[in-house]
């Protein structure tokens, strides 16, 4: 019980490191999105590759994509020629973070809970 809590407080931390590194040390752009994207999530369940669907920005002449979009693709596309402020940093790749978007922290939230309640009840 207690690996599988340090492997939720690695999992938590790394999530949170992913998106600060670019958060604190990028600037703020206000992007316009162009569409949606369909990626590999990185990873696989029951033997099929998960797929994320990602918002497509673009910023000055460069293109861009959300580190996470949309959840429903018709809700998505209403927001197609949309302006949103987002965190972005050259050094990273062309992935960006949207303001405001908490989603990662609720996500690391969850993990930090599980570890918890691994190191309680060992």
């Amino acid at each position: 019980m207690i690996l599988f809590g340090l492997f939720c407080m690695a999992a938590a931390l790394m999530l949170l490191y992913l998106k600060y590194r670019v958060v604190l040390t990028g600037e703020r752009c206000k992007g316009k999105i162009t569409g949606i994207a369909e990626q590999r999530g990185g990873y696989a369940v029951g033997g099929y590759a998960v797929k994320k669907h990602a918002y497509l920005v673009k910023i000055g002449g460069r293109q861009y994509y959300t580190a996470h979009g949309c959840l429903f693709m018709p809700l998505g596309r209403k927001k197609i020629g949309k302006e949103i402020w987002v965190f972005r940093n050259e050094t990273y790749g062309r992935e960006v973070f949207q303001c405001r978007d908490v989603r990662i922290e609720v996500l690391s939230l969850v993990f930090a809970l599980a570890a918890t309640l691994c190191f309680l009840y060992r």
